[in-house]
This record gives structure tokens, sequence and C-alpha cells, in this order.
């Protein structure tokens, strides 16, 4: 076995008609579908300041639930930026879905989103929900939407894998009940073995592996530090975008929020070399399963080092050694579907395959 393969992770420091529903036949359909029982109706109200201890231990007992769905992450935006809508759906004496969301007002009016200013959003749904529940969410949503005089609904869900028990219900009952697929985005993921070891000689391709062995041998060394390195790494990410005409979505204010915010679902690798940061990524670590991969770059002086492919190796390694089953590197994709070719070798070099994180969006005036 080799140097490698074995090397060390960074140290820690009732029975419902669904159909695909048109703008159109939408009150031709709706019409066929039996209504909820009472005991089966879904009311939806606004999440209030006292529901915070219901919020977060339900999300987290859910099947799908990720860190973009919490409202202490959500709180890193500055108040006032957006006009904050979170949705409870409620049955009797029970909590059914959470909707973190806001009101955005767009050319064809105000609409609720979810996410907003973040990577994903959607419903937080408890395991095993059937597809009938499911469906009639769906419809409280929209009923809700409609009532409040909103234009509709966008949402965007992160792939099916996040979820315990991966599958695409939400993805039928939303168009079964008119949505739209507005826009995929592709995300490379990592399926991560089992042990650390096994990670770059069953994941990594031939040709990374021999960089990282030649980086390795040059002395990088890759570790978790704290916040108080933030800056560091953000000036190496600011110039990194810079050569590509982009800034950081995040500001460095907005990323140590997040840190202050929620210190045990962040965590900052940072690549040295010669007593110098080269390199780092900013990963979030979404629910037991998955880790994202938030933020990566490398300082372009130390280009020949590839200390970017250093750093997602020890991420992986990081997370194979801790049980968590998926490394999402981000988007490879976004609206205009052109696909950056580069970035997606080098994302399948080191042993991801693409799924989509899918954009639905809903006119009210289609009911």
């Amino acid at each position: 076995m080799s140097a490698l393969e074995n090397a060390e992770p960074p140290r820690d420091t009732a029975t419902t008609t669904a159909e695909r529903i048109l703008p159109q036949d939408w009150r031709h359909v709706a019409a066929r579908v039996p209504r909820a029982q009472a005991s089966e109706a879904i009311t939806v109200r606004r999440q209030e300041e006292s529901d915070g201890r219901a919020w977060r231990d339900f999300l987290a007992s859910s099947s799908n639930g990720t860190l973009f769905h919490s409202l202490d992450f959500l709180a890193y935006h500055s108040r006032g930026r957006f006009e904050v809508h979170h949705l409870m759906f409620e049955r009797p004496g029970k909590l059914l879905a959470l909707l973190p969301a806001a009101i955005v007002s767009e050319p064809r009016g105000r609409v609720l989103k979810s996410a907003y200013g973040g990577s994903i959003g959607g419903f937080v749904l408890p395991p095993q929900l059937n597809a009938a529940t499911t469906l009639r969410l769906v419809g409280a949503l929209q009923r809700h939407v409609s009532t409040a005089g909103l234009a509709g609904v966008e949402m965007r869900l992160g792939p099916a894998l996040y979820d315990t028990f991966p599958n695409d219900q939400l993805s039928f009952a939303l168009m079964a009940s008119g949505f739209t697929l507005a826009c995929r985005w592709l995300t490379h993921v990592i399926s991560l073995p089992a042990s650390p070891q096994d990670v770059a000689s069953q994941l990594v391709t031939k040709r990374r592996r021999n960089y990282i062995r030649r980086a390795l041998e040059q002395g990088l060394d890759v570790a978790t530090v704290g916040s108080e390195y933030l800056p560091a790494f953000y000036r190496i990410l600011v110039h990194n975008r810079a050569k590509h005409g982009a800034r950081p979505t995040h500001s460095l204010g907005d990323l140590q929020r997040i840190f202050d915010l929620t210190p045990d679902r962040v965590r900052l690798f940072a690549c040295n070399w010669r007593d110098e940061m080269i390199a780092g990524a900013l990963v979030l670590e979404l629910n037991p399963r998955v880790a994202y991969l938030f933020y990566l770059c490398h300082d372009d002086r130390f280009a020949a080092l590839r200390a970017a492919t250093v750093v997602t190796l020890r991420v992986a390694q990081h997370y194979s050694g801790r049980g968590v089953r998926y490394l999402d590197m981000g988007p490879t994709t976004f609206d205009d579907l052109r696909m950056n070719e580069g970035l997606a070798r080098f994302k399948e070099e080191m042993g991801a395959i693409g799924f989509c994180r899918d954009t639905w969006r809903w006119e009210s005036s289609a009911r």
C-alpha cells in the first residue's frame, strides 16, 4: 500500500389521483382528486419566533433537511435583506413539514422563494412520508400562496441522495400539481468509501494520484483550522475568482457570520507550504450523510503544486473517516446550462459523478 493511499486524514483542531397538471387543465383535474378528510387536512402558518425549538427538533429528525434549512444558518443574512416568510405545515397535533422561504419581488410579481440567498431549499420532510401526503403538502402550499396574493412559488431542491431514503416523490408531486422544471444545475458528488485509506485508490485517477504524490513529496500539508484563518483563505479566494472576472458570492463578513452561527457545521481546510497558506476549502456539513464543498481555491503562484487536488483528497478522507456518505463538490453548470468542461473533468478525476439540483416554478395565475 502506498504512502498516498495510507495517508492520514487532516488533523482535526385516502387514494389520491396523481397525474401531470398543465396550467390550462388544473381545475378540471383537481375536481377529480378526492378531498382530504378533516383528520388529514393540512394547515399552513407562518413560523414565529416561539417556534424555534420545534423547527430545530423537526429538522434534526427529518429525512432530507440540511444546514441550508436551519434558522441558525439563515440568520447570517443581515436583518431586513429579505422578507422572510418561513412556513410550517401541520395536521391536528402534528408538525408535518417545514419550508424556509422569503418573498422576493420580481417582474412577474411577488414570489415565494425557497431557497433565498442560499444553495438549496424546498420542503423539509419526515422520514418515509407517503406519496399522497406529499401531494397534499404541495396543494396546501399553493392554496397559501394564492390566498396571500402572491404571484407564484419557486424552489430549488438538492439531489435526492441528500435524503435518508432517496426518492423522487416530491419532484413528482410538484409536476403533478402544475409546477414546471425551470432549470437544472449539474452538481458533482463523490460517493465516499467506508475507509479513508480507500479514497485515493478507489476514486482518484492515476494522473491525479501522481499529482498528489509529487505535491506531498514537496512538503504540502493540510489541516483543519479555525475561523481566524478566514481572512487568509478569503484573499486567495478573491484572487482565484478574479481571473475569471468574478467575485465570491459571499463576503468575508458573511463567511464569518456563518462560522459564528453554526460553528459545529463548518470546517476550514488549509493547505500550507513552507508556512504559507496556498490553498483551502470551506466545507459545510449539511446533515449526517452529506458534506458540501462550499468553496475551493488555490493561489495561482503555486499552481504547479496542484494544491487544490491535495485539499480535495484530504477533505474526502476526512469525511470518509467520519461516516459521511457523500461529498458534494458543488455546481458545474448554472442557469445557462453551459458546462465548464475543465471543472467537470477535475471533479470526475477525483471520483465525482453528476447529479441534478432542480429549480421548480409555479405561477398562481395557473389556478
